[in-house]
């Protein structure tokens, strides 16, 4: 539906929006449910069940209680993906106390960073990523009570997750007389989670109770149709949005969630086959993988009905190669970002058109501004995305002029991103607004110049970033990752794209063959870093 001043709006949400506690909800889907495993990992094959996660996470939920921690606390978790990782995560939902997560890849100023933005008073850790988190465990303005996660004795001045129940839970704890915490659902944060930082440092956004609540409402509205309890794979990373939002989906909703300690091909394309995975969640690096990659043929995947896309646009190619792979009726591309918990926009709402990440999801509203005058725009026309809703984050922590810049007045997130509408009310995002580049004066969106370059059978992986030339302004540069066993020229990947484009498209910049493309946890590739080393580079040059 659309109003008169070009505001596209969802449809009216059928599930409630519970204003209780989103640990309140976890513990009673644990609680009600039959005895079953619900997490296995993916090599060892090791199982946790339902029960035994609730009854550890009441456990570890006791132990905070009695330890001290309120909901001016914030409780950390740095590790990989394992069987113990939502333990913490379920215990300081249950005590309504603010859960904030790391990646165990962080560098430690990358680290320092965000752990200074958060200020955890507590941070679990693996055995892992323990070195990183000691080494900046003294140059934080709070200093956390490190936890490790993952062993039965203690561990260089870091308490067990064991031993610290055992100090803090009484031998007559009855497990079953465990009740959560009530929270202000509308008020008090969840979860901090750390924007993807493709653009500068990562924020750290918070999402209330009520934002998880919404998030689960809408997507139970609109898969109420077919069963929500089959296997899941947990292959992003838990520490992300996407990972852990799969984490919270499962539990409220059953179905068995197999764990990947990190990313395998070979470990994920058997999983996908043994566990009999019916909907594919996937990410652009993994949709070029599986579209390329002969490794594929080697498994049988019959068992896939649907391809569901996210964190960033997948080129129509790709789509369309998978579409055949699989003999699947189409890739679903939805829409989302950290800072509306999971999805603004889903095709799933009768939305087949090849590219577009399909409609506003119920309760939602949408509109396409002109960057220059602010007004909205009509169908076909490009302008930034901004989305307004109950999924929306309540801003930026400890960083109030970040979350001015992002959520204005009347509650409009402005997403950063360039997208338009059509007839139909779908919508496609082309771009990033801080990474278009212009060019003899016109804008040229780095995705798009990427996705042509992505069909070359030799190309396995692709990023373009805008360079600075003195005549034209910017001129597109490609860093290449070739195909294994592939001979690639330079003049071979400039000739491809020229012959597809407009002659200020092309890649006047140069080409850089590199080993990979760096990108975030999510998938989403980071253009600041290699623009910074393009910079580094033309400096020594």
């Amino acid at each position: 539906m659309m109003d008169g001043e070009y505001i596209i709006h969802g449809d009216q949400l059928k599930v409630p929006i519970s204003n209780e506690s989103l640990g309140l909800a976890l513990y009673n889907a644990l609680l009600g449910s039959t005895e079953a495993p619900i997490f296995i990992d993916s090599v060892s094959g090791e199982t946790v069940s339902n029960k035994a996660l609730l009854k550890n996470s009441c456990l570890l939920a006791e132990a905070l209680r009695n330890y001290g921690l309120g909901k001016n606390d914030i409780i950390g978790i740095c590790s990989e993906n394992s069987l113990y990782y939502c333990n913490p995560v379920l215990a300081a939902l249950y005590c309504g106390v603010p859960l904030t997560t790391f990646s165990p890849y962080y560098t430690t100023g990358e680290l320092l960073h965000v752990a200074n933005l958060s200020q955890p008073s507590i941070i679990f850790c693996s055995l892992g990523s323990s070195a990183v988190v000691l080494n900046v465990k003294g140059q934080l303005k709070v200093t956390p009570k490190i936890i490790i996660l993952d062993q039965k004795d203690d561990h260089n001045g870091c308490q067990s997750v064991e031993n610290f129940i055992k100090e803090n839970v009484p031998k007559n704890f009855d497990v079953n007389k465990f009740q959560p915490s009530p929270v202000n659902a509308k008020e008090d944060v969840a979860f901090v989670l750390y924007s993807s930082g493709t653009t500068g440092l990562p924020k750290g956004v918070m999402l209330t109770h009520y934002n998880y609540n919404a998030s689960i409402s809408i997507f139970g509205d609109i898969f109420q149709s077919k069963p929500l309890n089959t296997p899941g794979l947990a292959f992003m990373p838990l520490c992300h949005a996407y990972g852990l939002y799969l984490v919270a989906w499962k539990i409220i909703w059953g179905g068995l969630v197999v764990i990947m300690n990190k990313f395998s091909p070979e470990v994920y394309l058997r999983c996908l086959q043994d566990y009999k995975i019916e909907d594919l969640n996937i990410v652009p690096s993994i949709g070029n993988f599986l579209a390329k990659s002969d490794l594929v043929e080697k498994y049988d995947l019959s068992n896939i009905k649907q391809i569901f896309c996210g964190t960033a646009p997948l080129s129509k190619d790709i789509e369309q190669i998978l579409i055949k792979r699989f003999k699947v009726n189409g890739v679903q591309q939805g829409y989302g970002m950290t800072e509306t918990t999971a999805g603004a926009i889903s095709p799933i709402l009768n939305t087949n058109a090849i590219g577009s990440c399909g409609c506003v999801l119920p309760s939602l509203s949408a509109r396409i501004v002109d960057v220059d005058t602010g007004k909205s725009l009509g169908p076909m026309q490009r302008g930034e995305l901004w989305c307004r809703g109950s999924v929306i984050m309540k801003g930026y922590i400890n960083n109030p002029e970040a979350t001015k810049d992002a959520i204005d007045t009347d509650g409009w997130l402005h997403t950063g991103d360039i997208a338009y509408y059509d007839e139909n009310h779908a919508i496609y995002v082309v771009d990033r607004l801080k990474e278009i580049m212009k060019c003899k004066g016109h804008q040229v969106a780095p995705a798009e110049l990427e996705a042509i370059l992505m069909n070359n059978a030799k190309i396995s992986d692709v990023a373009v970033i805008g360079v600075p030339h003195e005549r034209d302004g910017e001129v597109p540069f490609a860093f290449v990752v070739s195909v294994p066993n592939q001979t690639l020229t330079e003049e071979e990947v400039k000739d491809f794209l020229a012959d597809q484009v407009a002659p200020y498209k092309q890649l006047r910049g140069g080409v850089k063959f590199v080993n990979q493309i760096p990108r975030n946890g999510s998938g989403k590739i980071l253009h600041r870093v290699l623009r910074d080393q393009y910079i580094r580079e033309t400096i020594k040059a």
